[in-house]
């Protein structure tokens, strides 16, 4: 048993016995996931998805992303090379490793063919988080996100460009041979979670709280708070199928409708 995409995170025998626990110890219901062209069966945490949430990404100060993400498609490795000056702008991954000692052709072998789109010897060292994490006007952003948004990408192209993980992140995917536990974060599920989600727009009680409002005081209005799954719709409905969306919809007693796409795709 491990984290779905991620083979080294394998599951401790403790925590193995806790996610067969907890899921026999909640509502949920079997469907099929078709991912990485390959189908599987999915147990999903029905009620993780009505879990409310806000993913108002371009009004928030919180730094999140900063995981090195399990891979980088070609597609994001043609983004980059395709807008090297763009990204270096975003990021300063260019000027760094120039300063570094390396030449423009090693940085953009290096983007073509490295794991992490750096050398290894750079990893954890020189860059201490996800060379593609950037701030721009104040913004913690994703530098292939925006560079996909400047370029008019559509919100299926931008995520067949960024690593999958990424794209559907918070959502937490466990997976035991052609089964796979699918599931939200939250208060009552945590210790299963493998990356953190302790943020505002996962907890409506944090984006109350006088110190958020303070370092975040645009957004987050308490009525864009929405289920996971409206707020998700688009992106879980393309990476999860159309089988996934609706089995959950009508065990949820969901009208089946789009969400407002605009944060995932709205320039800045």
């Amino acid at each position: 048993m491990n984290y779905f995409l991620h083979k080294d995170f394998i599951i401790s025998e403790k925590n193995k016995i806790r996610t067969y626990k907890y899921f026999q110890s909640i509502k949920t219901i079997e469907t099929v996931v078709f991912l990485k062209n390959k189908e599987y069966k999915a147990i999903v945490d029905v009620e993780s998805f009505l879990h409310l949430t806000n993913f108002d990404c371009f009004n928030c100060l919180t730094n999140c992303c900063v995981q090195f993400p399990y891979e980088f498609n070609k597609r994001s490795r043609k983004v980059i090379v395709e807008n090297l000056k763009e990204y270096d702008n975003l990021t300063k991954a260019v000027s760094i490793l120039k300063a570094e000692g390396l030449i423009e052709s090693e940085i953009v072998s290096s983007i073509k063919k490295d794991r992490m789109l750096i050398p290894e010897e750079h990893v954890n060292t020189t860059f201490d988080r996800c060379t593609c994490s950037c701030v721009h006007v104040d913004r913690h952003l994703c530098a292939i996100h925006k560079i996909c948004i400047d370029k008019n990408f559509s919100l299926e192209e931008i995520i067949d460009t960024k690593p999958l993980w990424c794209s559907i992140y918070p959502l937490e995917i466990i997976q035991e041979e052609d089964t796979l536990y699918i599931f939200v974060p939250t208060k009552k599920n945590n210790y299963l979670a493998m990356n953190d989600s302790d943020f505002p727009c996962m907890d409506i009680e944090k984006s109350t709280s006088p110190y958020f409002r303070r370092e975040n005081p645009i957004g987050f209005e308490l009525h864009d708070y929405k289920p996971f799954l409206v707020s998700y719709y688009s992106i879980l409905k393309y990476v999860l199928g159309d089988t996934f969306i609706k089995d959950l919809m009508v065990n949820l007693n969901l009208k089946d409708s789009k969400s407002n796409e605009l944060q995932y795709i709205q320039k800045i």
